[in-house]
């Protein structure tokens, strides 16, 4: 395939996804009038508590298996690891540049959890070149599954 062909072939979905949201975003405005705020506000609770997570699940059941749940048993304490070493180094921050009291809180909790994502896609790549990796043989796939299950964790867990 050339380039063009891959690059249609690659913007495709994301053209899909910004034309509804588009044609949404001009249904949902005062301009079309279609929809009162009352409803507006009550559409966008209703997306946020029903179909994100609905959407994060779909797109995982087709690449997460029982079998690869029950080997993340490593999950929990990489989860662990990354969230007090990210503690850690928010609270030296907190130490060192001496923001007011009452921000201190939002420091160690942003350097805790802003570790957590990147770490996964930077990490699985070397693991997978390792002899007795966590993942089996089938390291790439069962990474990259690892890796979207955390991200979407990550996502919609800490909302």
């Amino acid at each position: 395939m050339g380039f063009v062909s891959l690059l249609a072939v690659a913007s495709t979905p994301v053209v899909e996804v910004l034309l509804v949201a588009l044609l949404g975003a001009y249904l949902a405005s005062p301009r079309c009038g279609l929809l009162a705020p009352s409803a507006r506000a009550d559409i966008n609770r209703v997306v946020y508590a029903v179909f994100t997570p609905a959407l994060l699940l779909a797109s995982l059941a087709s690449t997460v298996t029982l079998q690869d749940a029950l080997s993340w048993w490593f999950m929990p304490v990489n989860i662990g690891i990354i969230f007090f070493a990210g503690g850690v180094l928010g609270w030296l921050a907190v130490l060192i540049l001496r923001p007011p009291p009452h921000l201190r809180g939002l420091v160690v909790a942003s350097c805790s959890a802003a570790n957590f994502g990147n770490l996964l896609l930077i990490v699985i790549p070397a693991v997978c070149r390792e002899d007795g990796n966590p993942f089996g043989g089938d390291c790439t796939s069962r990474g990259l599954s690892y890796a979207s299950f955390s991200m979407a964790h990550h996502a919609y867990g800490a909302q």
